[in-house]
């Protein structure tokens, strides 16, 4: 229940959304492919990345940690961990520098080079937005993939299924036998939702996405979501922080941003930024 105070509950636009993309053939879509990389060589290519931000700002005090108490990778304080058993495929490397170093690690450092410590600490609600924001990263560095885009379908659909009741068996076969997931993804999927008794955050990733998508459409200022770590809903208390000459210009943006391509799909989802233009664009 705390969870769900949190998150919140899961609109039956994006349920029929995860469900229509959990229904997409698997076969029809890329996989995710490649030369896996090792923990250690992780390591390496998310130190060049953080090398990279340096440039613009020597301030950027983010380390890479390979870690044995660490599951898969995150973002903490800042700070990129890497379990020692993780790796990530050849393909996916692009857009997990991205998601991980270019969202999470630059918004907090852009957050901390700001007057309220709100802005890194995290506002209320602002993981529906980073997440969201980092799902874009993975677009516009063109590391998205459908069999990804179902992932975090799926996530949706466990989550529903464990706001309904129920148990751990019936949401692992709900998402094997009815939408296809392999075994061990199905698996994985439902773990992360049954831990401590019930955690939903995996649902904000899709919705996070969407809503940002939304966002675009409207021809709205990206760069404003990179101050810190916030919600959609202080978006008009930053413009007039910012017109008030209390926040400071932003020290990083996303290296992307920098690069032609991420600039040509940028401006191509100003003007259209419905998902049948991203899964047509990944097929």
């Amino acid at each position: 229940h705390g969870s769900i105070q949190l998150f919140g509950q899961i609109e039956e636009r994006l349920l029929n959304t995860a469900k229509k993309l959990a229904n997409r053939t698997l076969e029809d879509a890329p996989g995710d492919a490649g030369t896996l990389l090792g923990a250690g060589e992780l390591a390496g290519q998310a130190r060049d990345e953080i090398a990279h931000y340096r440039k613009s700002d020597p301030t950027l005090a983010a380390e890479v940690e390979v870690r044995d108490d660490v599951t898969g990778i995150l973002v903490s304080h800042g700070n990129f961990l890497i379990g020692s058993d993780a790796g990530v495929s050849g393909r996916r490397l692009r857009a997990t520098l991205n998601h991980e170093i270019g969202t999470h690690a630059l918004t907090y450092h852009n957050g901390k080079r700001q007057p309220l410590r709100q802005l890194y600490a995290g506002m209320a609600g602002y993981e529906e937005l980073q997440e969201g924001l980092a799902v874009l990263a993975e677009y516009l560095s063109g590391g998205l993939t459908l069999p990804r885009l179902q992932l975090l379908a799926g996530r949706v659909i466990a989550v529903h299924s464990v706001m309904q009741g129920a148990d751990f068996m019936e949401t692992f076969r709900l998402l094997r036998d009815e939408y296809n997931f392999r075994a061990f993804t199905a698996y994985t999927m439902t773990m992360r939702v049954y831990r401590g008794g019930g955690y939903t955050k995996d649902m904000v990733y899709l919705r996070g996405f969407l809503n940002l998508l939304e966002y675009l459409a409207e021809g709205r200022d990206l760069e404003l979501l990179f101050y810190g770590k916030i919600a959609m809903d202080h978006l008009h208390l930053l413009e007039e922080l910012r017109w008030r000459k209390v926040l400071q210009p932003i020290s990083l943006t996303p290296r992307y941003l920098e690069d032609a391509e991420g600039q040509r799909r940028l401006e191509e989802l100003k003007s259209n930024a419905s998902l049948q233009h991203i899964l047509d664009n990944l097929m």
